[in-house]
């Protein structure tokens, strides 16, 4: 279970929702004087081309909800796998995950379900 020293940790996919969820999740790290952990997981066999298109989509997203941020420690990585499984593992160790919600995808839902830490989802219409 999550310790109160845990990062905040944004899962953050190519949607076209992920400055909405960095900012949420600057936000709560804010919130929770906690470092920050933007976390983009692509899926298996993309391209060089589709995993550099979406680096550089998420990693701005990143940015730009930094921006006029200060005195928030983060870090950036990239995982491969199944975005639902590889997010709930993080909150193994995470004191919060932000993530986003729309009807299409059960991300949200399941990580609310399963996870071991608190979730703040983000609905896509607001992202």
């Amino acid at each position: 279970m999550a310790g109160p020293s845990g990062d905040v940790v944004a899962g953050l996919l190519n949607d076209g929702h992920a400055e909405g969820v960095a900012r949420a999740a600057v936000a709560e790290a804010r919130r929770r004087g906690a470092r920050l952990r933007f976390v983009q997981v692509m899926e298996e066999g993309l391209s060089a081309k589709e995993r550099a298109d979406s680096d550089q989509a998420t990693f701005r997203a990143a940015v730009r909800a930094l921006s006029g941020s200060r005195g928030i420690p983060c870090r950036f990585e990239v995982v491969t796998g199944d975005p639902t499984a590889t997010l709930l593992e993080l909150t193994r160790s995470a004191s919060a995950i932000v993530v986003g919600e729309d009807d299409e995808s059960d991300l949200a839902r399941t990580c609310l379900a399963h996870a071991c830490c608190p979730v703040v989802t983000v609905p896509f219409h607001a992202a």
